[in-house]
């Protein structure tokens, strides 16, 4: 309604055009509580234009009663039934007793909100003393589809009309959809336009009319779910159009624990698909699910009006998915930190992180750099090997292996290969060492100490373990993965690695323990003692080398 100065005998003309344009039921969203001498020509107009068209009043709460409500529209109970104490109010502000007598109903106009003030659902009945009262949207949707006694009933409250049954929620609300500001503004009508004649009949012959005001001090304005100020005469509207649609928003009472159940049994089966399937399957089995919920929740309300919590289930299958991708994940990181520390030991680190790392890379290519080699053997290990059971055998070259290698590691040295009881090491490779050939005649030093100590121990000297024999030598090789269809060996290849081989052979006819050919020894600052020229199979005669005195006897 737009108004200058709007007064009762406007309010009349207005009425009446609506009447006899046939509008079927018309609602007026204004309370008219003051003024009320019916002697008053205003009045009387008013009054009589009320009683030309099937007019519901609306009332409001107050703290006394001057007039109570009337005519009170017809409800029939059907026990049980639950009356929520919000229903109880009171006293009322009525419009004038004139107005009233000559109206159809006297309804509840009054709008509570939610907490946060928003109007979303409206008190389906207002109770004084022992009479309840609909409110405004309820009875003049009932009344525009024409339905018979409407009935009450139900814990909670239900209300049945001719065409639907209308639930309220536990404290006795009716929800509604709240109409978008476009379809506000397709729906509304100017006050001023009627009276002017400057809208087809058309538009009003049948219909429910909400009269009422966009202004504050006359009708108010309530923020509502769709937007921050709506008419009070607006949602009245939105609350009848709720009633004669049938479509009215609805929770049950046993909902939320079916969908605590629900949210329970998809997480459960969240967190075994995350556990059992690739982590893509299984963030794409995630999203499904939740994408499933919210079409799901979806198709219910579009159906039925049901209020499915799809963001509530949504936020636990998500807060599943994420737990358990951080178990996983943590889980993964762990296989990864074992897997780096088992391949570790057979194959270089720097290798072993190019595989995890980065996977989708080929095979190492062969790379040619100088190396130093370092071969060790056990003396007698072929007689020990047909002397102990396999068990008892493999049990010392475990701890035998454990602390040789852990030396080559600490020297840092690459153990390349463990083959039977012999242990190929490389230094310089994959990555650069300095002084790499200091670096591993160290290295025999210390595995020449470490493993006399060993066979002094009970469980090795019972058996009669052999001493460690080691060959060294450095120069250039080829280093990479070698090998065809499914198993791949990175090791190196070249001169010097073959002799490392031969040397620590050679030990057996010297009587030494570390044996050092001629290209490492002339790049040692070790202190070394010449065991002169012999002939090296497949390498003729070359000058050895052995650990001097001054450097720790071999």
């Amino acid at each position: 309604m737009r108004s200058g100065a709007w007064d009762r005998a406007a309010t009349a003309d207005l009425l009446s055009r609506l009447a006899a344009a046939g509008a079927k039921t018309i609602a007026v969203d204004l309370v008219f509580s003051s003024e009320c001498d019916p002697l008053s020509p205003d009045n009387a107009a008013l009054a009589s234009a009320i009683g030309k068209a099937q007019v519901v009043l609306g009332f409001l709460a107050a703290g006394r009663t001057l007039e109570r409500p009337r005519p009170v529209p017809p409800l029939a109970l059907r026990r049980p039934v639950a009356a929520p104490g919000s229903w109880f109010i009171e006293g009322a502000e009525t419009s004038c007793p004139a107005f009233m007598d000559r109206s159809k109903a006297a309804t509840a106009a009054f709008l509570v909100g939610d907490r946060d003030a928003r109007v979303r659902r409206a008190q389906a009945f207002a109770i004084l003393g022992d009479v309840a009262y609909p409110a405004l949207g309820i009875e003049a949707g009932r009344l525009a589809i024409g339905s018979s006694t409407p009935v009450l009933g139900g814990e909670p409250a239900w209300l049945r009309l001719d065409h639907a049954l209308i639930p309220l929620d536990e404290d006795g609300n009716l929800r509604f959809v709240a109409s978008s500001r476009e379809a506000i503004a397709a729906r509304t009508l100017s006050a001023a336009d009627v009276l002017a004649d400057e809208v087809e009949r058309e538009r009003l012959a049948g219909k429910l009319i909400f009269v009422g005001s966009s202004m504050p001090s006359l009708g108010g304005l309530r923020p509502t779910a769709s937007m921050p100020l709506q008419p009070s005469v607006q949602i009245h509207a939105d609350i009848a159009n709720a009633v004669i649609t049938g479509f009215v928003p609805y929770r049950t009472n046993n909902l939320t624990t079916f969908e605590t159940l629900f949210s329970l049994v998809s997480g459960i089966l969240i967190a075994i698909a995350a556990t059992k399937l690739r982590p893509v399957m299984a963030l794409a089995l995630a999203l499904a699910a939740i994408l499933a919920v919210a079409a799901g929740a979806g198709a219910a309300y579009a159906a039925t009006g049901l209020l499915v919590d799809a963001v509530t289930i949504s936020a636990a299958l998500s807060a599943v998915l994420v737990v358990t991708s951080t178990l996983q994940l943590a889980r993964v990181r762990r296989a990864e930190a074992i897997a780096r520390q088992r391949f570790s030991q057979y194959l270089p680190r720097s290798v072993v992180a190019r595989y995890i790392d980065e996977p989708d890379h080929g095979r190492v290519a062969g790379e040619e750099r100088v190396v130093t080699a370092l071969f060790t053997d056990i003396e007698g290990f072929s007689t020990l090997s047909q002397k102990l059971a396999p068990r008892a055998l493999v049990k010392l070259l475990d701890v035998y292996f454990a602390e040789v290698n852990a030396l080559v590691d600490r020297h840092g040295g690459m153990v390349d290969k463990v083959v039977g009881d012999a242990v190929h090491s490389l230094f310089n490779a994959p990555e650069d060492l300095k002084a790499h050939v200091d670096k591993a005649i160290q290295c025999a030093m210390a595995i020449h100490a470490l493993t006399e100590e060993m066979r002094n121990r009970p469980h090795f000297a019972e058996q009669g373990f052999g001493r460690t024999r080691i060959g060294i030598e450095t120069g250039p090789a080829v280093l990479g993965e070698v090998g065809a269809g499914g198993k791949l060996d990175y090791t190196a290849h070249g001169d010097a690695v073959n002799l490392a081989a031969r040397l620590q052979e050679a030990n057996k006819s010297l009587g030494t323990a570390i044996c050092i050919g001629p290209a490492a020894a002339a790049q040692s600052t070790i202190p070394l003692r010449g065991l002169g020229a012999h002939d090296i199979r497949g390498f003729g005669k070359i000058e050895l080398f052995t650990v001097s005195d001054r450097a720790g006897r071999a």
